[in-house]
């Protein structure tokens, strides 16, 4: 029991849209979270390269090198093994091996997840008001459903994206043209939230703007995004709609109520 998570309200089925609507002026927008790093926690930098050594000596292939490790950070498996490091040719062959690398990931990563510091007070707030809300992860519906119930964040979503609704990986950015198109809006009205400068990359790659999450990646090494944060909710529900607009907004401390911060422009 003192590993289990904190009991989480699910989402309201009524919003608060008449508030939403008097405050927040200017375009709607959307918000698209990626899962690990950003949801929650994901301090192991060191998980992929070893979920990598396992399945090349499991299949007998050579582990590859640091070089195209780091190239096929964020790509879908099986592009990773047909394009890169060019293990097979036969479709059958790739998802063979795309399906025993997902096993890998999800044996040595375990149950059990973490939600990060803020990210409860921030989802409650796009929630009251009326913000759509996707979730994308690299890996399988089942266990990226499987962390949501874990967490308790049943219900927080309106979409949610997973290894099985595109086809090209990062820094494509087809991941978040379909948690856009799937929230029902333009790209450009949306705003990305993830943990690397590659996520940054394939954001911009889709139109979208960027708040980067500093956690694994320090800070100063995530500059190419359109924000940086250490907290989800640091930023207010007007900071993300200048963010939306395309306007640079400022650095601030941490917020523990983001709902103090919006105010009503005339």
């Amino acid at each position: 029991w003192l590993l289990a998570p904190p009991e989480v309200p699910k989402r309201p089925t009524s919003k608060k849209k008449k508030q939403k609507d008097e405050i927040v002026t200017g375009n709607s927008f959307g918000v698209i979270l990626e899962w690990e790093g950003v949801v929650v926690d994901d301090d192991d930098p060191d998980l992929e390269p070893r979920v990598w050594y396992v399945l090349s000596l499991e299949e007998g292939k050579s582990f590859p090198p640091d070089v195209l490790l780091k190239k096929i950070e964020g790509m879908r498996t099986d592009q990773a093994i047909s394009e890169v490091l060019c293990w097979s040719e036969d479709p059958a062959e790739i998802q063979r091996l795309a399906a025993h690398k997902e096993v890998i990931y999800q044996t040595l990563r375990g149950g059990y997840y973490q939600l990060r510091p803020g990210v409860l007070d921030f989802l409650n707030t796009l929630v009251g008001f009326d913000i759509p809300i996707a979730i994308a992860t690299p890996h399988s519906r089942k266990s990226l459903e499987q962390g949501i119930k874990t967490v308790g964040l049943q219900g927080y979503f309106d979409a949610i994206i997973a290894l099985e609704d595109f086809c090209l990986g990062k820094p494509d950015g087809e991941m978040f043209e379909v948690a856009a198109d799937q929230l029902g809006l333009e790209p450009d009205v949306c705003v990305v939230f993830g943990n690397s400068n590659l996520t940054t990359e394939s954001a911009h790659n889709a139109g979208m703007r960027c708040v980067a999450v500093a956690g694994r990646h320090p800070a100063y090494e995530l500059q190419a995004a359109n924000h940086v944060v250490r907290w989800l909710d640091q930023l207010s529900i007007v900071d993300l709609q200048r963010l939306a607009n395309g306007e640079v907004i400022g650095r601030r401390g941490r917020e523990s109520d983001m709902d103090m911060e919006i105010v009503i422009e005339e």
